[in-house]
């Protein structure tokens, strides 16, 4: 019977040991804001020199669309968003065990192609003929195009701005239009940093917005009951609010939390 007791007790400690492991070994998976496209590259490579064993994996698209996939049934292990209201709506929903928690603040710039008046006249050089097209990300689903609508009520040719709009599904997208299609757009900070360089040869003017024109792009993150169990989904949280990960936003464009 001792003997019994004792291989009982082997037994259940190696699958405990080999649960374990598992753990360690299970990928994270991440749900991330379009406009996490250009600094989250970054956070992942150095994530990787620190723990080079860990895995994870990362879905872009906008937070509305994110968060609509997460209410639906879609798993994820941690969601970072560009607002803090999708989120909120994933936890109200029982879909994530944590309530949402700022990780970083979004900045609003204008994009033109090269302009000489853009820094005289700032906003107002959507009044002029030359800018045909504004790139803004879906105001339904993109925080950052919401934000992109509030800035553009402020300016007095409004009504004829509002004409000249072209929605992308999300910001990434509005991004690629500044870039190679020559348009005029309202994009994250965060684009700055990713701008090839024969582009930046060629000139591309920017202002930053002023602040009081939007409310402020505070993004947050919710974690799931399975991210709050996964080694690696947790070892990658870590370093993301770290003060090396920190640095990392801020020197991509965007501002402490």
């Amino acid at each position: 019977m001792r003997i019994q007791l004792i291989l009982s007790l082997f037994i259940l400690f190696h699958s405990l040991l080999l649960s374990a492991q598992e753990l360690d070994k299970k990928p994270a998976f991440i749900f991330a804001a379009a406009n996490l496209k250009f600094v989250f590259p970054q956070i992942i490579k150095e994530f990787y020199i620190k723990y080079p064993d860990a895995r994870v994996y990362i879905q872009y698209a906008s937070t509305g669309y994110l968060a609509n996939s997460i209410l639906k049934g879609k798993k994820y292990d941690i969601f970072f968003a560009a607002n803090t209201q999708y989120p909120q709506q994933v936890y109200l929903a029982k879909k994530s065990i944590t309530p949402p928690k700022i990780y970083t603040q979004g900045l609003l710039i204008l994009f033109t192609p090269s302009n000489p008046l853009l820094s005289k006249k700032r906003l107002n050089i959507l009044c002029s003929k030359e800018i045909k097209y504004i790139s803004i990300a879906n105001k339904s689903t993109a925080p950052y195009g919401a934000a992109s609508i509030e800035v553009i009520k402020n300016i007095p040719c409004y009504k004829a701005a509002i004409n000249k709009i072209k929605f992308t599904v999300d910001a990434a997208t509005a991004i690629d239009n500044v870039i190679w299609n020559a348009y005029s757009g309202f994009l994250s900070k965060s684009a700055l940093f990713m701008i090839p360089k024969q582009k930046k040869q060629k000139g591309v003017d920017w202002i930053e917005i002023d602040h009081k024109l939007y409310n402020p792009i505070m993004q947050a993150y919710v974690i799931s009951k399975n991210g709050l169990k996964n080694d690696n989904a947790i070892k990658f949280l870590n370093f993301v609010e770290s003060q090396a990960g920190q640095k990392i936003f801020k020197e991509n464009g965007y501002k402490d939390k």
